[in-house]
């Protein structure tokens, strides 16, 4: 053999050699673009799920919102009816305490003092000894006594 021969038989070789790597190369690379291919498409369908998952989330989550916004209404006419009482309650108060402090007041504190009175001499109770109104004013026949 020749060395052209020899040249041109380790030349076959390699080129065997280089044409198995790359035919290995190529189906390392099938298997990979495979692989690449059904993780793509099991991402998608995940993918696809979540975004479910998201728009439901979301769904939700505006439900939970208009409740809120309808809660927050009612509260806004709970807080103006109560600055309406709020606002004729003291008119009331002071119409009241016009009526205590006023003529109207000081008539029915006599008329009050007669009744009592009157219902005392009934019974036969001196003032002395009768008991003092609870809650009521304190009398001068009282003072100084013990309680029982």
């Amino acid at each position: 053999m020749s060395t052209g021969g020899l040249a041109a038989l380790i030349a076959a070789g390699f080129w065997a050699a280089g044409v198995c790597v790359g035919t290995y190369v190529l189906i390392k690379l099938a298997r990979l673009l495979t692989e690449s291919t059904r993780f793509v498409a099991e991402l998608r369908s995940r993918t696809d799920v979540i975004v479910e998952q998201a728009h439901a989330a979301i769904d939700r989550t505006n439900q939970q919102l208009d409740r809120t916004g309808a809660i927050a209404t009612n509260l806004d006419q709970v807080t103006a009816n109560v600055a309406d009482l709020t606002e004729n309650v003291t008119v009331l108060a002071d119409l009241a305490r016009g009526l205590a402090e006023g003529p109207v007041g000081k008539v029915a504190g006599v008329a009050y003092g007669v009744r009592r009175a009157v219902g005392l001499r009934r019974t036969g109770v001196t003032p002395v000894q009768a008991e003092p109104v609870p809650g009521g004013p304190v009398q001068a026949e009282t003072i100084g006594r013990s309680a029982p």
